[in-house]
This record gives structure tokens, sequence and C-alpha cells, in this order.
């Protein structure tokens, strides 16, 4: 299902027909109906009735979840958590011919079933109950019980689904109806689906779409559609700022790169990522200003995730060719470039808050101990907004500082990143933190051996590259690029993925413009916030 034109309709998906409204009059006899208590644990006890397709002794599917959503210490078998619940009616009707229910008390619960492995697809219940009186039962029941379960989070949010059926080697739209979609329906989500047509597309819907029609952006695809959102959103008369204020923007994965999801979300799985997205608090998240151009000709487009020039550029955009492969093109781009000692001189200026790992540490700790996510989000202004460093063709400010040519010039990796994972087994920037107003920069040079850049790439995978001495970690506010490169080579500037002119650049942190959707209020654990 597609819409036709470029502004979503705030008409809707039409919800499946298995999955009953809450206008709907339901039958049940006594016997369908279970026992059950609240619990100050968090949750419904069940009595007399264990869940269906409950495996013994295994973890919630959402233990990474806020601290206050702590689950207690039984067995999953006669206890559903508020976690999991997505959607609570009252059962309107007669329990049999013969007895009328008039029993604010029964409910039917929608949950996902508790479930150990993150990267497995979710399955979803039903049950029906009948919660015990006493002095503590509140009036409107299901309403309590669904705020209990929904915490800070929306419920029942509008939701604008964009797609790329182009996605995921072409599987994204059967990842969204078969794993996404029900997760929707199920918590009651009312659902504008769009498929994008062309590039470009996910800009002009994000330009012209009345923000008051949506709560939340999903963008079912690679990071190619949250960075046209994004910038459809700034190129708004107003920059942005209504729906910046308005409207979360969050990816479930459906695409070749998912680094919004996987740092967000925590699951390469698309049912569980939607129902840790449906659980999540809207928080605030820093974007990137980029700058190309002057005079006339200056262009400034925004970034969520990240910047890369060398190695990592040409191993990604260099091979779109080979896409057919899957990501092993990315890792044989990379290794042809390692073993020929590619490197990519360049003039590097910055900007730093703080250039050591000892320095970061401090900052993540304090960061972590005194995030508070209980506050209503900042509004963001214009001032948010204001670009301030100069244009590219003036001197640089004395507070920034010109990398050695011994580096710069034989620069092979610049990596600069806001999410902690790229990849669902990268954590490039494992000390990136959500609203910090700060960059993590990512720099290697030609003078390492290549048996020694390998083992730093090797490390990706656990985030302890940025441990070795021969990598250049630094958290930066904003920072300036010249290309110098002599060769006839076909070289490439990666912003969010996407191929930019490969020019000189300038790049600053915009603090808190964004509105996403984060677990208890954090990216997820890297090695370096465990």
């Amino acid at each position: 299902m597609s819409s036709s034109s470029s502004t979503p309709q705030a008409t809707g998906l039409q919800m499946s027909d298995s999955i009953k409204s809450s206008t709907d009059r339901l039958l049940y006899r006594k016997n369908d109906i279970v026992s059950a208590k609240l619990s100050s644990d968090n949750g419904i006890y069940l009595s007399g009735q264990p869940l269906q397709h409950q495996p013994k002794h295994e973890e919630s599917i959402l233990d990474t979840l806020s601290a206050c959503y702590k689950t207690p210490d039984t067995t999953e078998s006669d206890f559903i958590p508020f976690k999991n619940i997505l959607n609570v009616e009252s059962i309107a009707g007669s329990v049999d011919e013969a007895d009328e229910v008039g029993n604010s008390n029964l409910l039917e619960i929608t949950y996902a079933l508790p479930f150990s492995d993150l990267n497995h697809d979710l399955k979803i219940d039903k049950i029906k109950v009948d919660i015990e009186s006493g002095p503590e039962i509140p009036p409107s029941l299901a309403q309590f019980i669904l705020t209990e379960s929904y915490g800070k989070s929306i419920i029942r949010p509008s939701i604008l689904v964009l797609i790329n059926p182009h996605g995921g080697q072409g599987h994204a739209k059967t990842i969204y109806k078969n794993k996404i979609l029900p997760i929707l329906q199920a918590a009651r989500a009312n659902v504008t689906y769009f498929e994008t047509k062309y590039h470009g597309h996910a800009t002009e819907i994000a330009r012209e779409l009345d923000v008051n029609d949506y709560d939340i952006i999903v963008c079912c695809s690679g990071d190619g559609i949250p960075h046209e959102v994004i910038n459809g959103f700034y190129l708004r008369p107003d920059k942005g700022l209504s729906a910046f204020n308005k409207i979360a923007v969050t990816q479930l994965p459906c695409g070749s790169g998912n680094a919004l999801s996987l740092s967000t979300h925590g699951s390469k799985n698309a049912s569980v990522a939607t129902l840790y997205m449906l659980k999540a608090h809207k928080t605030k998240l820093d974007l990137m200003a980029i700058t190309q151009g002057t005079g006339s000709e200056k262009i400034t487009k925004l970034s969520f995730l990240s910047q890369c020039y060398g190695i990592i550029a040409d191993s990604d955009i260099g091979t779109e060719h080979l896409r057919w492969l899957g990501p092993i093109r990315f890792e044989l781009g990379v290794i042809q470039k390692v073993f020929s000692g590619a490197k990519y001189p360049c003039d590097l200026f910055v900007k730093y808050k703080y250039d050591n790992n000892s320095e970061i540490l401090n900052h993540v700790n304090d960061y972590l101990s005194n995030n508070d996510t209980e506050n209503e989000l900042p509004i963001v202004t214009e001032e948010n907004l204001q670009i301030t460093s100069p244009d590219l063709d003036q001197p640089v400010p004395n507070d920034w500082r010109h990398i050695p040519q011994e580096i710069s010039h034989n620069l092979n990796i610049l990596y600069v990143g806001k999410m902690p994972f790229v990849s669902a087994d990268t954590q490039f920037f494992p000390a990136a933190l959500p609203n910090d107003g700060s960059m993590d920069m990512i720099v290697t040079d030609s003078n390492n051996s290549v048996w020694k850049l390998t083992s730093i790439l090797l490390a990706v995978e656990s985030g302890k590259h940025i441990d070795d001495e021969k990598v250049h970690h630094t958290k930066v506010l904003s920072y300036r690029l010249i290309p110098n490169i002599k060769d006839d080579s076909k070289h490439y500037i990666s912003i969010d993925g996407e191929d930019f002119p490969f020019e000189p650049f300038q790049v600053e942190i915009l603090p808190g413009v964004l509105t996403g959707l984060l677990q208890d209020g954090n990216f997820v654990e890297t090695s370096f916030t465990k």
C-alpha cells in the first residue's frame, strides 16, 4: 500500500480485522477468563493458568529497558511485566448468556511473550483477566495499566511509516509487513504508510507534512531515509523548529545500514526493535551541521550519524556497485585499501572539547551519572540552529588546532560520529552520547604498519580500538577538512552514508536539536559505557 502524492494523508493504514478495536463488544465465557492481581513489582500475576507458549526461566526481551521496569524474581509462567504489555481494554458484553459483566476489572491484555534472544521474532498473545479487587485498585483500571506499561512513552501514537521498498536488498516491505506492522497494530498505533519512490523523496515529504498529524516518523529503511527526513525538516520555512519540537524521528532495521536503530533500540530484529521503540522515551539528540562551498555556492546540510574521509568512505561509497554482495563488499574494500597502503592527505583543523581518553572517560561518567530524563524536553529555538563557525574562505578561529602534517598528510581514516554503533558488529564510537554537545572523532594514519592498522580495525567490534595508542580518539565541537589528494583516482566523502562532493567541508555540533526515542534516555550500552 502506498500513497500517490508526496504528502502523506492523515487517514492512516487500516488495522487488521483480526485485531478488534476497543469499540467492539466481545462475548466470553467464564472459563475463558483468568483470575489475576496487580503486582507492586510492575506487572500482573496470573492464577490458575500459565501463559501459553512461555519458555521457562527465560529473560524478558526488554530487560535492558529502564530500571523502573523492574521484573520480580518469579517465573514468567504466571507473570506479565508491564513492559511487555502493548494494549489493555475493558471487556464489554457478557460472560455468558445469563450473567451480565458490569465489571471494570475484566480486561483483555495484548502483550509480547517473554523471550530471551533479542534477535528472534516476537510472539504476540492476548489473555482475558479478572483483576482481583482491593483498596489500591484504581477506578480506571485499563488506563492505569496502560499508563504503567508505557511510562513516559506515547500510548497509541500517530506514526508516519516511511519505507524504502528497495532497502534491505529488496526485503524492506516484507520485513515491515511480517515483523513491524503486527506489533504496531497490537499497540493500536494510528499508522500512515508511505513508500518512497526516488532518492530525496523522504526529504520532500518531511518538508511538506503537517507536523500536527504525527507523533513519530518511523523510517523502515537503512540510514539514508532518516538523513533525508532530518534535512527535509531543515528545509522548512522555520528551519524545522516546529518539526524538531513535535515529532520524534526513529528507525527500524529494514536496510543495509541500521545504525540509528542499533544505537537506540539495541536489536537488529525488526519486531524486537518495534517493541523497544514503542516503549522508548523521547530524548533530545545532537545533530551536526555540514557546510560546503562559499558565497552563493554555500550549502549547509544536517548529519545525524557520521562523516568519513579516507579508507572508510572509499570502501563504503566506492563499492556501491557491489551492493549485491551484501556487507562483505565493504570488508573487501577495506582490505584492499589497507594492504595497498592507501593514504589521504588533507589539512585538518579541529576545535576540541576533550583530546584524550582520560578526560573522555571522566566526561562520560559524569554525563551518565547526571543525565536527567525526568524533566520536560527543552524547546529547540533559532539559536540552537545557528551556525557560528566562519565560512570556508575565512581563517579558522584561534582556538582551533591545526593537526600536525605528520598525521594529516599521512591520514588514512577520519571518522566522526554521534551514534555508538555503525553496524550490528561495529561500535566505532563507544563513547558517543546522545546530547553531550560534542562529536566523537577517530583518526589513524599510514605511519602505522599494515598489521597495526588491521589489528585496530579488528578491535572495532568490541569498541576497544579507542584504547590503542595509535588511534587518535577525541571529542570535538567543530572541525574543517581540506582534501589534498593529488592522484587521479575517484575518492569520496561520506555523510551519514551518503555521497557528498569531494571538496572542503566544515562541521559543527548543533546540541539537542533532534527528538529521538531512546531506552531510559540513553544509547544502548557499549564497552565504554558499561
